[in-house]
């Protein structure tokens, strides 16, 4: 089974419109200073487990990006006082994350940029009314050309 040719256009539209949208996401939060994507999906996935943490390998449930030096990052935030890891009383070697305040206030800092970006390039694709007139939003908005 394959894909149709509409099918096909569609899936590169998608995924460089994302690309794209990354990318200058990226170049944003790094020209007011503020770390990158990963570090905010991270800590907005710590976040949203509620104050009862959250575990590392249940954290990856959550997250909208690939997290392939995970352990890295968040020994990184534990370092820079964004997260704390807490072991877990009835498992020694477990341990659950939360986010403190300090992270807390860096996430609500970089929302305001990333929600802005996120606003920008949604809102002309959420307007659209149709499959047509949504591909070629999406097109516009950085897929490039269809085909």
């Amino acid at each position: 089974m394959t894909p149709t040719k509409r099918e096909t256009e569609i899936w590169i539209l998608l995924n460089r419109a994302h690309r794209l949208a990354h990318r200058e996401m990226e170049a944003e939060l790094r020209d007011k200073g503020l770390p990158s994507l990963r570090w905010y999906d991270v800590l907005w996935g710590i976040e949203i487990s509620g104050a009862e943490g959250v575990r590392a390998y249940e954290l990856t449930d959550k997250l909208l990006f690939e997290q392939s030096n995970l352990s890295r990052i968040l020994n990184q935030m534990v370092e820079r006082g964004m997260i704390r890891e807490t072991v877990l009383e009835k498992d020694r070697r477990g341990k659950t994350l939360q986010i403190t305040k300090e992270g807390a206030a860096m996430r609500a800092k970089m929302w305001k940029v990333y929600g802005a970006a996120i606003k920008r390039k949604m809102e002309p694709l959420a307007a659209a009314e149709d499959l047509l007139a949504f591909l070629e939003q999406l097109q516009e908005a950085g897929g490039g050309p269809m085909g």
